[in-house]
């Protein structure tokens, strides 16, 4: 059985890949705008990207299978927690821009977690480049396209509450918007 990261350090990754991104289609290697809001949404989007109903192995399924619908989007439920608690070791998440402090836990990551996120986010690379440079609340307005976000966000409201979960079955099933 293979070794299983930590939500956490799976998280860092992706934003370490985030930045990157940032960085080539922005040509800017001082700031960028991943905000903690930014950074979630974006996660989504690269956990989403390339599932079907029928997919297994997918990020959905391991590690980010906590999403949750929330006011500004799907938000996953776990990695909010840790952006709260500010659980990060290798990266700083601030209101306007993220920080990587130290990329030598790469090498400590489980090699097929680095290819899943790597393959995602090449994959959401090749179907829109420039979603990397769209604001926190365009990508807000982009993931209230999605019915898994309705039909959850409107469950939750129904409750008296702004927040419920999503199964990651109807993410996988449903039609998949990256653009505006």
């Amino acid at each position: 059985m293979a070794i299983q990261d930590s939500k956490t350090e799976a998280f860092e990754y992706v934003l370490f890949k985030l930045v990157e991104w940032y960085n080539e289609e922005c040509n800017n290697t001082e700031t960028n705008d991943i905000s903690t809001l930014k950074a979630l949404k974006l996660l989504f989007f690269v956990s989403s990207v390339d599932t079907v109903k029928e997919s297994s192995d997918t990020l959905l399924d391991s590690p980010f299978n906590n999403f949750v619908a929330m006011p500004y989007g799907h938000v996953e439920s776990d990695v909010y927690k840790d952006i709260k608690s500010s659980k990060f070791q290798n990266v700083v998440i601030r209101n306007n821009s993220t920080i990587v402090e130290n990329i030598d836990f790469i090498n400590k990551l489980n090699p097929s977690t680095i290819v899943k996120i790597d393959k995602s986010i090449k994959s959401l690379k090749s179907i829109n480049n420039k979603l990397i440079e769209l604001s926190a609340f365009k990508l807000v307005e982009l993931s209230h396209k999605w019915f898994s976000w309705k039909i959850n966000y409107q469950k939750a409201l129904q409750r008296g509450d702004f927040s419920h979960e999503i199964d990651i079955s109807e993410i996988k099933s449903e039609d998949k918007f990256y653009q505006i």
